[in-house]
């Protein structure tokens, strides 16, 4: 039978029924705007309840908050105030718009400064004379102001005081550097992949952004660093053809191996190589040993994982 009539049919239906012709239409304008809303949403959402702000300038308003804190500490209050500085990064992403290359150490301490006022004096005894006379010293009495006075004093708007109630939902300390990445006493699942500094599990540094230890400037870690003694046994994750084995640039002494699946890892700033390349190495045998050579601040495996050349969390393979 000829498929022609069945499309008469249909449009008939459709021209006998305009509601269903209202409907499709609607349908059919709805559909690409509900791809934008689903392009878009996350980065708005993400502008919206999140500092945009890199672990460097994040560190900005660590340091302020901690100087400002210090210099509440007396002869008679040694504890001195507690300046948090998640509130400092939340008023500065709506006072500059998130735009945080406008931040600066000297702003964020201005910022801290806020959150003391002084009150008073006190005076306390501080120690004795040789004649036993105690030694006197009146210093200042400070307090710390709630968020609601500092927002007053800056005169923010309801919208802008609504901004950075929302940021501060969160806890920013996500924004600082990503941190080992696993949790405290983390314990490898083997699968496929054998861990590869056997019996050492102290991960020091996690898979993400953070910031670069020898040039303390922001960065993205391409792998784990692993924690373990000079000259500890590294190991080769899984079976695979050695790609390079020797000087690597700041990975220092390394390791490459190539593995099924368009799979990849990496052992580097090794103190020495046991495997040379071309050679087929199986999973759980001695490549080298854990070091400190090229761009490294003390003895440790960096480990990576890559997927097309692409750089994946190991933490996610075990």
């Amino acid at each position: 039978m000829p498929f022609w009539p069945w499309l008469l049919r249909i449009f008939a239906a459709f021209l006998l029924d305009p509601e269903k012709i209202i409907k499709w239409a609607i349908c059919i304008l709805l559909i690409p705007v509900a791809l934008l809303v689903l392009l878009f949403a996350g980065p708005v959402v993400a502008y919206e309840r999140i500092p945009l702000a890199k672990p460097s300038q994040v560190q900005l308003y660590v340091e302020a908050a901690r100087e400002v804190s210090e210099s509440t500490r007396t002869a008679c209050d040694e504890k001195g105030l507690t300046v948090d500085w998640q509130p400092l990064l939340a008023i500065d992403a709506v006072l500059l718009r998130q735009d945080f290359s406008l931040a600066s150490k000297w702003r964020a301490v201005n910022l801290a400064r806020r959150f003391v006022e002084q009150t008073g004096t006190r005076t306390c005894i501080v120690g004795y004379d040789r004649h036993g006379k105690p030694i006197e010293k009146t210093v200042p009495v400070y307090r710390l102001r709630n968020l609601d006075e500092v927002l007053d004093e800056l005169r923010l708007d309801a919208g802008q005081r609504a901004k950075v109630a929302d940021y501060l939902t969160l806890d920013l300390n996500l924004l600082r550097d990503v941190g080992p990445g696993v949790p405290p006493g983390w314990l490898p699942v083997e699968k496929s992949f054998r861990w590869p500094v056997p019996g050492v599990y102290f991960v020091t540094s996690g898979f993400g952004p953070r910031i670069d230890p020898v040039e303390g400037i922001d960065g993205f870690h391409t792998g784990i660093d692993i924690g373990a003694s000079m000259g500890t046994p590294v190991v080769a994750a899984a079976d695979g053809l050695v790609t390079t084995a020797g000087w690597a640039g700041n990975y220092g002494q390394a390791v490459f191996i190539r593995h099924n699946n368009n799979l990849e890892t990496r052992y580097c700033h090794l103190s020495g190589i046991a495997a040379r390349r071309g050679q087929e190495v199986n999973a759980g045998e001695v490549i080298g040993y854990v070091g400190s050579t090229g761009k490294s601040t003390g003895p440790h495996l960096h480990f990576e994982i890559r997927r097309g050349n692409r750089p994946t969390n190991p933490v996610d393979y075990y």
